[in-house]
């Protein structure tokens, strides 16, 4: 009943991503995710994918330069020509994948005016791009301890910004590990926004490990969200304590 999404930037870090594919089909899982794939030829991504039958959920637009502080560059407005050139590399790579979701990364800029009207019509930009595609628009709320100055920070926020763009093809991805350390409070404010909501993710909270301990009791939260009305896949984004395999045991428990 359940099904469950590998996130290829954290599960199997130590090899290449196209392997990680493989490890993710022999291990159990219904679907990927990347974060950031560029490095690897997109034809052989999907070839690989191809291979063991497996839907890939999203992957992000690029970071920027992280040597100067970037987060992402889609809500800072001195860097709209790079944010739109990410936007058409990201779209370009996820036609080829078929790739469901593009995670448009907001960046770190201020709360203010010029901030969002740049965040907006960069998401207008990408939402002509994808028109008449299956590929479909997530931003993310991110917590301020693991990013800080994160433009996007809340989860009434990113509802706001999805219609001020207009758009079915625009929605939240909600992390339950970034919305609990910043919000708290998660099961009320999913079943709020469930409408919006485009895909999910878990990891434990504080350590972003293995969603089996910490604050939020994952054995309750994915049981309840399906009981609520969430129909897709689960993202499981998190940074495996040991080895990915010897972590796994959390999601035989959802067979």
């Amino acid at each position: 009943m359940y099904k469950f999404s590998a996130n290829l930037g954290l599960l199997w870090s130590e090899c290449s991503q196209i392997e990680a594919i493989y490890k993710a089909k022999e291990n159990g899982f219904d679907a990927v995710e990347f974060q950031f794939p560029y490095q690897y030829d997109a034809g052989d991504v999907k070839k690989a994918l191809d291979e063991v039958n497996l839907p890939v959920m999203g992957i992000n637009t690029i970071k920027g330069n992280t040597e100067k502080g970037d987060n992402g560059l889609l809500a800072v407005p001195s860097k709209i020509k790079e944010a739109r050139e990410a936007i058409i590399q990201a779209f370009e790579y996820a036609k080829i994948i078929k790739s469901k979701n593009i995670h448009a990364m907001a960046g770190v800029s201020d709360l203010s005016t010029r901030s969002l009207v740049t965040f907006i019509d960069n998401l207008k930009f990408a939402k002509e791009l994808i028109k008449d595609t299956n590929i479909g628009l997530v931003i993310e709320p991110l917590n301020l301890k693991d990013n800080p100055g994160y433009f996007l920070t809340k989860i009434e926020q990113a509802k706001e910004i999805c219609e001020l763009v207009g758009s079915d093809s625009v929605k939240i991805m909600f992390d339950f590990y970034h919305i609990q350390i910043n919000q708290g409070n998660v099961m009320e404010r999913f079943r709020e926004h469930l409408p919006y909501i485009g895909h999910v993710q878990i990891a434990s909270v504080q350590d972003r490990s293995e969603p089996d301990k910490g604050e939020l009791d994952f054995n309750y939260i994915i049981p309840e969200i399906y009981k609520i009305g969430y129909k897709s896949i689960i993202g499981a984004e998190y940074k495996p304590k040991t080895t990915t395999e010897e972590g796994l045991g959390w999601m035989k428990k959802f067979n």
